[in-house]
């Protein structure tokens, strides 16, 4: 899965190259749905899901909704290391409300709370290899990003994913 992810977010890193203002457009337009069902996105994401299950298909798609509305990547910048330096710098606790918020987001709200965290920290680089990953485990029930998620944004530090996470 963590190759497949890698090359999915190349290939919308070269959307940005490339400068294909269509395809980054019909990304950002379908966080408005449900991941997976807006069709001018279909062309972008659903070559990628092949043999994926719904949840991972899913995952991908907010994934990349998420991506082009931020654009910006960079290794190692989780989403939790980012809000924690949004949090510090704006002196805002309603940020660290928010994230506890998504922290405890269902698979029905997941969509809504990660498109509220990514706009918070507007254009901050982030791993978007590593978000994605993040989200195709979100739903696993001994829920280890969550985890690994609070860690990150109260301590700081980076803590290597789960094995079953890598898988």
């Amino acid at each position: 899965m963590k190759d497949r992810i890698e090359r999915f977010v190349a290939h919308l890193r070269g959307m940005v190259t490339a400068d294909d203002r269509a395809a980054l457009a019909a990304l950002r337009r379908s966080l408005a749905f449900d991941p997976g069902t807006y069709p001018r996105s279909f062309p972008y994401v659903e070559p990628w899901t092949s043999g994926l299950g719904e949840s991972a298909r899913r995952a991908f798609y907010l994934g990349a909704g998420l991506f082009a509305h931020n654009r910006r990547h960079q290794s190692g910048r989780t989403l939790a290391k980012v809000l924690r330096a949004e949090m510090r710098e704006r002196n805002s606790q309603s940020i660290e409300a928010r994230f506890l918020a998504l922290l405890d987001a269902d698979d029905d709200e997941l969509n809504n709370k990660m498109r509220q965290a990514v706009s918070l920290v507007g254009e901050e680089p982030i791993d978007w290899e590593q978000l994605i990953q993040d989200i195709v485990y979100w739903q696993s029930d001994a829920r280890h990003v969550q985890v690994r998620w609070a860690r990150e944004f109260y301590t700081g530090t980076r803590v290597e994913s789960t094995q079953e996470e890598k898988a």
